[in-house]
């Protein structure tokens, strides 16, 4: 079965694996932004009530993050393609 690193080029492959750890850290910032500071902002520019705020806030971090561990893993597993 041919899997997706297959077609690519070694040099392809490793500029692939850098853009999505990349993407897996910028996951990450925005992840942990949204914890510390999102319900505060939430609260603030929409004005919602503050628990509800957090609330958001934490989901948002925790999408995010999940996000951030699924390009990490991908990119992890990306050049094991040697079959």
């Amino acid at each position: 079965m041919k899997r997706c690193g297959d077609t690519l080029f070694s040099h392809e492959r490793s500029a692939v694996k850098s853009l999505l750890n990349g993407v897996a850290w910028l996951f990450f910032v925005v992840g942990g932004s949204a914890f510390w500071f999102g319900g505060r902002a939430i609260h603030e520019f929409a004005n919602t009530e503050r628990v509800l705020a957090e609330i958001e806030g934490i989901g948002i971090a925790i999408l995010f993050g999940g996000f951030g561990a699924i390009a990490k893993s991908f990119a992890d597993h990306f050049d094991d393609t040697s079959a």
